[in-house]
């Protein structure tokens, strides 16, 4: 599997749009979004019976949503969406977790992943 299909099969488990009004920065690039967190675990429920692959994504958009959630607090901007997403980030997440090698858990994925 590609990135992108596996991007694009997980995307449907979080809302398009997430309100942050609820942010709070506890350091200068750090933030707690109490919506965003209940978002991501409703989204790792939603996932619980599916691949390995898209148990990681889950973790990815999270994590990519919540840098994005930051910048955009800072702003003052009180939400934030999926198409304002870093995807170079998200992917860079993703795949942290996928060849992080110290565990060997996913080594059986990536024999499956096709980087592009």
């Amino acid at each position: 599997m590609t990135f992108r299909e596996i991007f694009d099969q997980t995307k449907q488990y979080y809302p398009s749009k997430i309100d942050i009004s609820d942010g709070k920065l506890v350091e200068k690039s750090s933030g707690k979004f109490k919506t965003l967190s209940q978002c991501w675990n409703n989204a790792e429920l939603k996932t619980a019976n599916e691949s390995d692959f898209i148990k990681l994504m889950v973790w990815g958009i999270f994590c990519a949503y919540h840098k994005k959630s930051i910048d955009n607090f800072i702003n003052g901007k009180k939400t934030v969406s999926l198409s304002e997403l870093d995807m170079d980030y998200l992917k860079y997440k993703f795949e942290e977790s996928l060849f992080e090698k110290e565990y060997n858990y996913y080594a059986n994925l990536r024999a499956d992943y096709k980087s592009k």
